[in-house]
């Protein structure tokens, strides 16, 4: 029996579908650029995270919009069926036939970056560029939770409760021409710190653990931080003070991915946003009943935890200057 047609209601719900949100959680390699996201591979794809319209440099003839379906097949090369089904995340046949039925989508393979033999140019991106501590960036290190990948790009691995590797957030350290993406089969999972009763104790942050998915006893996190990126989360954790940060679970979605959300909030975790001062963040932490936690990022002006961190270690930078020369009277 041949699969029904999609209905209108369906159709016009998958043109209005979250483009960005789509070719990262299928595991795209894509890359910010401010307000825009570069999906590589299909001749200059360029999509407004903002406005959701897109628009392919190589197609002139076909000018963009913001149809998500209409970029899936003039773009992506998919039937008019298949982009549907896509960006709806279900088969036709299934809504129709089967309705309390859900087969999950099909998990890409996990291809992570080939690793370099050293990673000088991740230490001095986070440490110098990033003003992150030494001592963070190596206790990453250290828990192979991060590494540099052969074009020296910062490679941060995301980790199931069994310490099993399934995704990788990916951070450029070229200052001038900044990548983000994620590995290609990366879907909902998420890079993680969890931070135990006491920070005093040495051993209490567990990094890369996705303990959103384990139950709750005391010891488990009572509030998870969310981030939009795992530079952000390592600025927090470097800004707030230690007794602030007890029995709770640091969060980086590497984006605005609202359904990795679902699982932290299963867990009967409190979900406190920390996600950026723009009009993305705001829509994000509303659409999805957050509690803000990104007052501070007003109050200083900035966009983000990781300015922030570098406004305020520029502030405690004291430039001492050299003492004045004596001056020796001639006799």
């Amino acid at each position: 029996m041949p699969y029904p047609t999609p209905t209108a209601v369906q159709i016009e719900k998958a043109r209005q579908a979250n483009l960005a949100e789509y070719f990262i959680q299928n595991g795209y390699e894509v890359e910010q650029h401010r307000s825009e996201l570069h999906v590589k591979g299909y001749g200059g794809l360029y999509i407004n995270t903002e406005t959701n319209e897109w628009y392919c440099f190589s197609q002139a003839d076909k000018h963009g919009g913001r149809n998500a379906i209409n970029c899936l097949t003039d773009i992506i090369g998919m039937d008019f069926k298949s982009a549907v089904e896509a960006l709806m995340g279900e088969r036709m046949s299934q809504i129709e036939h089967r309705p309390t039925v859900r087969t999950p989508p099909k998990q890409r393979e996990l291809v992570l970056p080939e690793p370099a033999d050293n990673m000088r140019k991740v230490f001095a991106y986070l440490c110098q560029t990033r003003m992150i501590d030494s001592k963070i960036v190596s206790e990453l290190a250290h828990q192979h939770l991060l590494y540099q990948d052969k074009r020296g790009n910062a490679v941060f691995l995301h980790k199931d409760e069994n310490g099993e590797t399934v995704g990788a957030e990916i951070q450029g350290t070229n200052s001038e021409r900044r990548y983000k993406g994620v590995a290609a089969g990366t879907s909902d999972s998420l890079f993680t710190i969890k931070i135990g009763d006491t920070m005093s104790q040495g051993e209490s942050s567990k990094c890369g653990t996705d303990a959103a998915q384990k139950k709750l006893s005391h010891s488990e996190p009572t509030r998870a931080y969310i981030f939009e990126s795992a530079i952000d989360l390592l600025s927090f954790k470097q800004i707030a003070k230690p007794q602030n940060l007890q029995n709770c679970l640091l969060v980086s979605m590497a984006g605005l991915k609202p359904n990795s959300l679902k699982r932290l909030a299963d867990s009967g975790m409190e979900l406190l946003a920390c996600v950026d001062n723009d009009e993305a963040g705001k829509k994000f932490i509303k659409s999805n009943n957050l509690i803000a936690r990104n007052h501070i990022l007003f109050g200083y002006g900035v966009k983000d935890f990781n300015e922030l961190l570098m406004k305020m270690k520029g502030k405690q930078q004291i430039v001492e200057k050299p003492p004045p020369r004596k001056k020796h009277s001639l006799h």
